[in-house]
């Protein structure tokens, strides 16, 4: 018998590992449901309001805050685009918009909790294996033997 085997060994934190892993499994469950609860359509980007001033000399924004204009600020190609956004569009633009975020919150949430999960499944692999058994003393390998056969 080549080898010893060590009588196998559960390390003290592979039950705390189940557990922790459970946990955020647990806590993944409402974003998976706020996620697929999701029915009506998304608005990426950003809606945001801006202030401008018309120009009049005689017109209230000259001293004071200027006139909100609403816009739906978004990346294409690398670049940021601001599209105008018209009175009648404002509330379906920025109820698809906070659907989007809200959404994308999820999603980000979704992908931290996989990582950790990911990290303690790691552990508790380390946690559960064995040591690599050692070879008994005073014993040489077959593949040292063999070599020294053929020189």
């Amino acid at each position: 018998m080549p080898y010893v085997l060590w009588a196998y060994q559960m390390k003290p934190d592979a039950s705390h590992l189940r557990q922790e892993i459970l946990r955020a499994e647990e806590a993944r469950a409402p974003h998976v449901r706020a996620l697929l609860a999701v029915r009506d359509p998304l608005r990426r980007g950003s809606f945001v309001v801006l202030r401008r001033k018309c120009g009049k000399p005689t017109c209230h924004c000259n001293e004071g805050e200027g006139h909100p204009a609403k816009y739906l600020s978004l990346k294409e190609s690398g670049r940021t685009r601001m599209i105008y956004v018209g009175p009648g569009e404002e509330m379906a633009v920025a109820e698809g918009n906070g659907r989007y975020r809200s959404f994308r919150e999820h999603r980000a949430a979704m992908a931290k909790l996989s990582k950790e999960v990911l990290n303690l499944i790691n552990a508790l692999e380390d946690a559960l294996a064995l040591p690599s058994p050692k070879p008994v003393a005073g014993r040489r390998s077959r593949r040292k033997e063999k070599g020294r056969e053929s020189t």
